[in-house]
């Protein structure tokens, strides 16, 4: 059975898990306070250690770009944590439908190091597509 289990639901994110090897955060808000936000962060780190994934699909559905407080604090410390003690390795990201939104999640991706593989997408089935694929090639390699 393939089925997914949530994880984590409120109303400005759901964390949810699936059998194939990743952990899905839907975003539906970037209003909230950044104590909020970066707890939830600390939620999908939890999940992958639960879980042992190392792939994370990211959902932007909200229209809000992520707060600056929250990615300084997600280049500095929540991704390198996520790297060692998550083993995170792989991150697919579907934008948001905000100009705004999109610019400031790029410019996150541009200051990660080399060891964390992610790609843009517009679309939640492309960016499953890559997340699955990456994974098996990495196996292979």
């Amino acid at each position: 059975m393939n089925t997914s289990i949530q994880y984590f639901r409120n109303p400005a994110a759901e964390i949810t898990y699936y059998p194939a090897g990743y952990l899905r955060t839907d975003w539906r808000s970037m209003a909230a306070e950044p104590a909020e936000l970066r707890a939830i962060y600390e939620h999908v780190l939890q999940a992958m250690q639960r879980y042992q994934v190392t792939a994370l699909l990211f959902v932007h559905q909200q229209p809000e770009a992520i707060p600056s407080s929250v990615r300084e604090w997600l280049v500095a410390n929540w991704i390198p944590r996520a790297i060692q003690q998550g083993k995170y390795q792989r991150c697919a990201i579907v934008e948001s439908s905000s100009a705004e939104a999109i610019q400031v999640t790029q410019a996150i991706g541009r200051q990660i190091d080399g060891t964390l593989a992610y790609a843009f997408f517009a679309d939640v089935e492309a960016a499953t597509t890559w997340l699955l694929h990456s994974a098996k090639a990495a196996l292979v390699a």
